[in-house]
């Protein structure tokens, strides 16, 4: 997408047009560009880093200016608004592909990112974006596109085109839905119920206000038919997955065994947790252990014997049964560490928060079978929880409150501030309007506020065609997901955000226009007549 908008910029570069500077977002864009600037060259985490930060917000002014500058007409504004749809099919295509993990859909994504992202057993698709949430963030701009184009094309009585973007907002939905974030499926619900909503206020039950009703409907209906609804639950009903993964055991306390024997050893286990045990279900779950040297407390053997359940364990269940165990080949004294294993995912004492039980455990022999190794043990999982984050992201800015730590720098310096002993630099504030705060200080935070006041005055005084609803759902799926994700800091979202301002200040122009363009003077009885014919001229514009 960056590439194809560096074309452009190239080909008006070639022509001697230059971007209109002068719109209603520039000065508090260029503002905040000039705060997080100073706030990455006084930053004493990273410059290189903030200023690399501070250059794609920049890039994204020079994206909004060419949208601007290419996007003059209704009709150009419906062809942009038909190749973001377009592209976000696509990519939803490919993560619908990779949800049902075909090999070679599989392969070609390892070109955009290793591996696949999972929660608990179950597999997040991202296409080809670089993580199932920013694919969220993407396909949520795109849906609320897609709705305005939606009304575009069947005001203009294209049943062809028509059919085919209602086809596209499905399979973009069902995307947003296998993402499996929490606030793609808030957001896309808030934009079906914003535009329906705003439809019916301008023109009561029409076609489009049907045509987005039967698209909830039928969105709502594969939903629920999913076999993926009790994850899609438990997404929602909880802040993490630890939860899911809770065992409690019973077990002797101490067990006596010769080097190298197998034997069976009744324990009892309680599912605390939140999903079924199933030894039959893919993947499958298993009681299994791992060998600690009790001196030490290093590992002996990660990898214990798996005992499969003789049937499923619900949430609440206890059962009993023998846990197969093979002793370690070196005499000596050991801990027995229970444990239980969804195979090729997680063990559950690697969850945050997990107590593991022990059973002492003397293992005897003449001699032993084979040479004693250890390692150390796997660092349980740290998943700081989002309050946890945004604390540390008001903990920076009280203590740089000026220019704060410097733009994209929380994820690097987050840890000391959240009392964690190391973090992952992965992993961002989760709010858009805190990791400004956080990064450029008061300074950035205000320049960013004008910014989305200027959006919200543009957006709210734009006329009620579909377009506007469009940019208006646009703009709500941003500033809602931009609250429990850092919105700006990915080169997907941030582009879409600089086309959404940019679309919205075309339409509020185009909109102007027309507005100027029919003198005002007070309607007479024949005039009132002729609102029903006005009206579908009115339409008549989007048929271009």
């Amino acid at each position: 997408m960056l590439l194809s908008f560096g074309v452009w910029a190239l080909a008006l570069i070639a022509s001697t047009s230059r971007p209109a500077w002068r719109t209603r977002f520039t000065a508090p864009w260029l503002a905040l560009v000039a705060a997080m600037a100073v706030a990455s060259l006084l930053s004493s985490v990273s410059r290189t880093n903030a200023l690399h930060m501070t250059g794609r917000i920049a890039a994204a002014f020079g994206v909004f200016l060419l949208t601007v500058a290419g996007v003059t007409t209704q009709a150009r504004l419906r062809i942009a608004l038909a190749a973001v749809v377009v592209t976000g099919a696509v990519v939803s295509l490919l993560a619908g592909l990779e949800y049902f993990q075909l090999a070679p859909v599989l392969r070609l994504l390892t070109a955009f990112r290793p591996g696949l992202a999972t929660v608990g057993a179950q597999v997040r698709a991202g296409g080809s974006l670089q993580y199932p949430t920013i694919a969220s963030m993407y396909l949520e701009i795109v849906f609320a596109f897609g709705l305005g184009l939606l009304l575009i094309e069947l005001d203009a009585e294209r049943r062809g085109r028509t059919a085919a973007v209602f086809a596209a907002l499905v399979l973009i939905a069902e995307a947003i839905a296998l993402t499996f974030t929490r606030t793609g499926l808030i957001t896309m619900a808030a934009s079906l119920a914003l535009v329906g909503a705003s439809r019916y206020n301008a023109r009561g039950r029409d076609r489009g206000v049907v045509a987005i009703a039967a698209l909830t409907a039928v969105i709502g209906a594969l939903l629920f038919a999913s076999r993926s609804t009790q994850s899609l639950w438990l997404r929602f009903t909880s802040e993490g997955q630890e939860s899911w993964y809770r065992a409690a055991f019973v077990a002797p306390a101490d067990i006596s065994m010769a080097n190298g024997e197998a034997a069976s050893i009744p324990v009892t286990l309680i599912n605390t947790g939140r999903i079924v045990w199933d030894s039959d279900a893919d993947p499958p779950f298993y009681v299994s252990y791992h060998w600690l040297d009790a001196k030490t407390d290093r590992i002996v053997t990660f990898e214990g014997v798996r005992t499969a359940f003789d049937a499923p364990v619900s949430p609440g269940s206890r059962v009993s049964m023998a846990a197969h165990v093979r002793a370690p080949g070196q005499p000596g004294q050991y801990r027995l560490v229970w444990d239980v294993v969804q195979e090729g995912r997680l063990w559950f004492t690697t969850e945050p928060g997990a107590v593991p039980v022990m059973s002492r455990a003397v293992v005897a022999g003449d001699r032993p079978l084979t040479a004693l190794a250890t390692f150390a043990p796997p660092h349980p999982t740290v998943r700081p929880r989002r309050f946890q984050l945004w604390r540390a992201a008001w903990r920076m800015a009280a203590t740089r409150p000026l220019v704060g730590v410097g733009p994209d720098n929380f994820r690097l310096s987050y840890a000391s501030y959240a009392g964690l002993a190391a973090g992952d630099p992965r992993i961002h504030s989760n709010n858009m309007y805190l990791e400004v705060l956080a990064g450029a200080g008061i300074a950035g935070a205000l320049a960013f506020a004008w910014l989305l006041w200027s959006i919200a005055r543009v957006t709210r005084s734009a006329v009620a065609n579909p377009a506007s609803l469009a940019i208006a759902a646009a703009v709500l799926a941003i500033a809602v997901h931009g609250a429990v994700d850092s919105f700006l800091s990915f080169a997907p979202t941030y582009v879409l955000f600089a086309m959404t301002l940019g679309f919205a200040h075309v339409n509020a122009q185009l909109s102007g226009v027309e507005q100027r363009s029919t003198p005002r003077r007070r309607l007479t009885t024949y005039d009132r007549g002729r609102t029903t014919n006005d009206q579908r001229l009115h339409v008549h514009a989007y048929r271009v």
